[in-house]
């Protein structure tokens, strides 16, 4: 990334977005989030995991663009955290996370640039994510055997809550004091693992009146590509630390949940295989 010019506006956000097989003007976090805010928005940091180079040129008349290619596919984490080096080097006080199948709603930016000139002691604002219908995707209480539904917006506490990492705006001095992303938990548990790290500098979070869509159509659904997939899913588990035996025992059993969903799904036994070899590695 080239440096440029710092900036000085400490309620400024840089709008992160990891993109991978596709152009960014193609995805729903452009047409929806970017696109109608570009006046607006500051800077925008897009990271391409692509094996072939999706560059395109965006303009923002009011803002900084950045774009890295990276076609090992490192994963989510480490990029989130490239963002916040980079937004505390070049002065932006806020990072906005957001994948790039998320739907937001129209007034989405005006309600996170809303939030942070309320001046409230929060460094954690967050939308309410839905798959479809009435069903609720985050934030979600933990729980081990369900996840309930329907949160209000308002503030709430984290250690209570299961957080995914789109629409995500932290503040990036807690975020660095946090610890960041942990690099090897890239994909699956990214989200719950950086929260968990969180949970040592802040003990809130707040919902924000912002109701997100996540499209997961665009799932693989080759045998081959499912278990390649799993195996990454493994890992990502394998390599999830937490001093609470509470969420070591949830992660074990939406480990287990979904092993052995994708078994009857690939009608294998493969997956157990991997399951295992993935404890013995650790």
């Amino acid at each position: 990334m080239d440096k440029f010019t710092r900036n000085n506006n400490p309620a400024s956000i840089a709008v992160v977005v990891v993109i991978y097989g596709s152009k960014l003007t193609s995805c729903n976090v452009y047409n929806t989030l970017i696109k109608n805010n570009i006046d607006n928005i500051s800077c925008l940091l897009v990271f391409d995991n692509s094996q072939t180079k999706q560059y395109e040129k965006i303009d923002l008349p009011n803002g900084k663009y950045e774009y890295v290619w990276d076609p090992s596919n490192p994963g989510l984490s480490i990029h989130y955290n490239e963002a916040a080096r980079y937004a505390r080097q070049h002065g932006y006080e806020w990072i906005l996370l957001s994948d790039q199948d998320t739907t937001f709603p129209p007034e989405a930016m005006a309600e996170y640039q809303k939030a942070l000139t309320e001046d409230l002691d929060c460094c954690l604002f967050v939308p309410i994510h839905k798959i479809s219908g009435d069903r609720f995707l985050s934030p979600v209480r933990s729980c081990i055997w369900k996840q309930t539904t329907c949160i209000k917006p308002g503030m709430h506490k984290i250690k209570e809550y299961d957080i995914i990492n789109s629409g995500m705006l932290i503040k990036v001095a807690d975020f660095i004091k946090a610890g960041g992303y942990k690099e090897d938990v890239n994909l699956d548990f990214s989200d719950f693992q950086f929260i968990e790290r969180l949970k040592r500098v802040t003990k809130n979070f707040i919902v924000l009146n912002i109701e997100c869509i996540q499209d997961f159509s665009n799932n693989a659904e080759d045998k081959a590509k499912l278990i390649s997939r799993f195996k990454k899913y493994c890992q990502n588990a394998a390599n999830f630390e937490t001093r609470s035996i509470y969420t070591k025992a949830r992660i074990s059993y939406l480990v287990i949940k979904h092993t052995i969903a994708l078994s009857v799904r690939c009608k294998t036994t493969e997956t157990f295989k991997i399951l295992v070899k993935s404890i013995i590695k650790k």
